[in-house]
């Protein structure tokens, strides 16, 4: 059944400890237990003990939560108790796993269902040495009665980890967020996180998919909150949607306008800029459908001249090629110099992408970094049915579900990893995989790509139906020498000695080289669990 909060029993602990003890041998004994409440929602930690050596890193870093100067891994999972019942499937679990501190925390909510951690991002939002995690959940806004209207925690980073006491909770309820909440809104259902401003701090965007937007169901907004020295508030934010003047189309129904973000530099000055993806733009489009929008940063948040978008139908016509339809163009966005000209591309997947006749086969898109902005000039694109591509192109294999953009090889050029969690192997349906293209002085490339799932020899596991390797990825700094490193979940991962019910998941890592990435540690859902209660589906979200 769903893990109950209750147990404090009311109290609000903002650093308390409560003994507790594991009705199962084999998972690890809680050590602290804390809650905070805000907004009227509760948030519990569970810090469970896992000793480790200290570690020091040099390098940029994305996610290093504890200062060391190495990442940590962030991961959701569904939380179940040993007495699982389809009625009853638990409750989400965000998992973090720091690179020297001497235990796991483990954060749930209060909230029924299982969204807490439906997105997961991080960003140093007041400019010290520690990043800071954001946790999306679809709940009800308690203020505005509106269920699934959706929230953001932010957790800031410290010494002794994600800091629970100054846990900060948004909605659109809260004080100068733009609106207000709806039923269905799903604030939060994107998120992406940089420097907008050039000020040193991240900024943090939050796509609402589903919002209403002048009476039209499912238009869609993007909210923008700004750093400062104290870290995320409602104070400054704005609101983006297809119903201002500044933003190219028209609000419509389904357009769902934020359901994937990302901020990067594409031009060369000091700020980052924010890239919009609208999947369901002009839907009934044929060979392509749903839009990309780029809107560039500026010291007050982001200029509301120059925004450009690239349709699906666009970026169809201008690439000609037989039997390709590109459908839900904007699925999946990343930011990256993929050629080393300073400009950085704005890259598309499409896992539901049609190549060759083949459904949902998938494809990549690379729109070339302009200072004009966005336009189908220079677009390429890439699929298994690319030369040096490993694999090919079959229904249902969603090349492109995910996508993670920065240079692993270290040549000054960004490469990408690629989410295939549809792929089968021999009669393995859905074991999946990930793809690594590389950057080259032409930009995104074929040659010398890598394929990686779980039957490549030091990955963990091995291939088998339904475990969806490549469903969520990253790329982080695990080893503190400045190169991005991967991260790979296969969420439908089975995992022996766990109630038949459950699928517990894995998270793969590897090392970035020159050559590439090489396969290093992995741990499963069984490793973090604590107490008498199970994960399910770890690794749904990185």
């Amino acid at each position: 059944m769903r893990r109950k909060l209750a147990m404090v029993l009311g109290v609000v602990l903002l650093a308390g400890v409560v003994p507790a003890t594991a009705r199962d041998a084999s998972a690890a004994v809680v050590a602290e237990v804390g809650t905070v409440t805000r907004d009227g929602h509760v948030v519990q930690r569970d810090r469970v003990a896992a000793p480790k050596a200290r570690v020091t890193g040099a390098g940029a870093t994305r996610a290093d939560f504890d200062g060391d100067g190495v990442d940590d891994v962030a991961g959701q999972a569904y939380t179940v108790k040993y007495q699982w019942t389809p009625e009853h499937p638990g409750s989400g679990v965000v998992a973090v796993r720091y690179s020297s501190l001497p235990y796991t925390d483990h954060f749930t909510d209060d909230a029924d269902g299982c969204g807490f951690g439906v997105a997961l991002a991080s960003g140093n939002f007041n400019g010290d040495r520690y990043d800071d995690l954001v946790i999306a959940a679809c709940e009800p806004d308690t203020r505005a009665g509106s269920v699934r209207a959706g929230g953001v925690w932010i957790l800031p980073g410290s010494a002794q980890g994600l800091a629970l006491a100054a846990a900060v909770h948004i909605d659109q309820s809260t004080a100068g967020v733009p609106g207000a909440s709806w039923a269905d809104d799903y604030f939060g259902g994107a998120l992406a996180t940089g420097d907008l401003t050039g000020d040193g701090r991240d900024e943090l965007a939050v796509g609402a998919p589903w919002k209403k937007v002048s009476g039209r169901a499912e238009a869609g907004s993007v909210f923008v909150l700004l750093g400062s020295a104290a870290g995320l508030s409602g104070s400054g934010s704005f609101v983006l949607h297809q119903d201002q003047a500044a933003v190219p189309g028209g609000a419509e129904a389904q357009d769902q306008f934020g359901y994937a973000l990302a901020i990067g530099k594409v031009d060369k000055d000091r700020y980052a800029d924010l890239v919009i993806g609208a999947v369901g733009e002009n839907s009934r489009d044929y060979p392509g459908n749903g839009s990309v929008t780029l809107v560039r940063g500026a010291a007050g948040g982001v200029l509301r001249s120059g925004v450009t978008t690239v349709s699906g139908l666009g970026a169809a016509l201008a690439l000609d090629r037989d039997g390709l339809i590109l459908n839900s163009f904007g699925c999946a966005l990343a930011v990256g110099d993929t050629n080393g000209d300073g400009y950085g591309e704005v890259l598309v997947g499409m896992p539901g992408a049609q190549v060759g006749y083949h459904y949902a086969s998938g494809v990549v898109v690379s729109l070339a970094g302009r200072a004009g902005g966005l336009s189908t000039s220079g677009i390429r694109m890439l699929s298994q049915n690319t030369a040096g591509v490993p694999g090919a192109d079959e229904g249902e294999d969603r090349f492109g579900h995910t996508l993670a953009a920065g240079d692993v090889t270290g040549d000054g050029r960004a490469d990408l990893l690629v989410g295939v969690p549809g792929e089968n192997l021999d009669s393995d349906v859905d074991a999946g995989a990930a793809v690594l293209l590389r950057g080259s002085g032409s930009g995104l490339t074929g040659a010398g790509a890598q394929v990686w799932n779980q039957d490549s020899g030091a990955v963990a596991g091995a291939s088998e139906t339904g475990d969806r390797f490549g469903e969520a990825l990253t790329l982080l700094n695990l080893d503190g020498r400045g190169g991005w490193d991967a991260v790979v979940a296969a969420p439908g991962e089975k995992v022996g000695g766990d109630p038949a019910d459950l699928k517990t998941g894995l998270v793969a890592t590897f090392t970035a080289t020159s050559a590439g990435l090489k396969p290093k540690a992995s741990w499963s859902g069984r490793d973090l669990r604590f107490a008498d209660f199970y994960f399910d589906h770890y690794g749904r979200h990185l």
